[in-house]
């Protein structure tokens, strides 16, 4: 039964895909565009790529830090 199930969740997916037009490149990018707000808060805070640098401005303001760690650097990397 749940073969079944299944077997008919993916024909009826399949039968949507079929049946929606293809898109040009422009429409999906304007499609994209429309789905993009112009300002977004994240967007306007002043970002620190050295720890040192947000912890003296998080005191100095007394204000909340937020630490966004992630692996994505050479080991070399000397920036902080």
């Amino acid at each position: 039964m749940k073969r079944f199930a299944r077997l008919s969740l993916c024909l009826a997916l399949l039968s949507v895909v079929a049946a929606t037009p293809a898109q040009s490149p422009d429409d999906l990018i304007a499609q994209v565009k429309a789905l993009k707000q112009d300002e977004v808060a994240w967007r306007k805070i002043g970002w620190r790529t050295c720890l040192l640098e947000g912890l003296a401005e998080s005191r100095a303001k007394k204000k909340p830090i937020v630490l966004w760690i992630f692996i994505d650097r050479p080991i070399d990397d000397e920036r902080c």
